[in-house]
């Protein structure tokens, strides 16, 4: 079971899974901008962190959930927060390292408690131990934590954005993201990161935090209406293909 990131076409569903959403999310931190760091340190550590930090949902990503109510399935949006915290762990990546679990601790508590309930103050609290023990442990610059925290948390949302909605759509029929990103680089001011499709595989960004443009692939699978009508969701989504769109990041004109 998982907490799919998926969209609604006419006659299917397009479902894309965590770890994949994760892994635009790494070739976006990998190509950031080193000057917006003022460091190169432990930049590798933060790459393997946007990555890794939904890797846990990987052994779960196997067999959506149908959803009765919305008559469609679960996605990250709905999937019972009781059930969606339990599974969410850092613990596997902080045996390789203490600081890319630090950063996708700070990534999880940042949107947990955007929307805090009782299903997330148990999570929150455990990740808070989590951050504090390390932060200590490793003696932290607190100032270049906060800036890769950031960079994690735009890059996370630009591919969450990518997988919401379906490729070439006008900013102005975005259900997200439609008055950009929060945005903390620029030295002009400039609290927002606009983001709009070009075409179907291009999308511009203004202001651009990378040093060139950035190219990347989207895996998901298209699973017809009529497929989990007869199969049902789970054995619909296993025989579904699983597909690749390229995705090209560009500097808006």
């Amino acid at each position: 079971m998982e907490t799919m990131i998926l969209y609604e076409k006419e006659d299917a569903f397009i479902l894309i899974a965590q770890h994949d959403h994760a892994r635009i999310s790494g070739d976006l931190v990998s190509a950031w901008q080193s000057q917006l760091f003022h460091s190169e340190e432990r930049k590798d550590e933060l790459a393997y962190a946007a990555y890794e930090h939904d890797s846990s949902w990987i052994d779960l990503d196997r067999i959506p959930l149908w959803n009765d109510a919305a008559n469609m399935p679960f996605s990250f949006r709905d999937f019972p927060g009781n059930i969606r915290f339990f599974f969410y762990s850092l613990d596997h990546v902080q045996k390789t390292s203490e600081y890319a679990a630090l950063l996708g601790s700070i990534l999880y508590t940042t949107l947990a408690e955007r929307f805090r309930n009782d299903d997330t103050i148990t999570f929150v609290e455990r990740e808070f131990a989590r951050q504090s023990a390390i932060i200590e442990r490793l003696q932290l610059d607190v100032s270049l934590l906060q800036l890769h925290a950031k960079t994690l948390l735009l890059c996370d949302e630009l591919s969450l954005f990518v997988c919401m909605e379906q490729p070439g759509t006008p900013r102005n029929q975005y259900e997200w993201f439609a008055n950009g990103f929060p945005y903390w680089f620029d030295r002009t001011g400039q609290t927002s990161l606009i983001a709009d499709w070009k075409d179907e595989t291009t999308i511009q960004l203004h202001p651009f935090p990378f040093k060139h443009e950035v190219e990347t692939s989207l895996s998901y699978k298209e699973v017809s209406k009529a497929d989990i009508a007869v199969y049902g969701i789970a054995e619909a989504y296993q025989r579904a293909e699983l597909l690749a769109h390229k995705i090209r990041f560009q500097q808006a004109p």
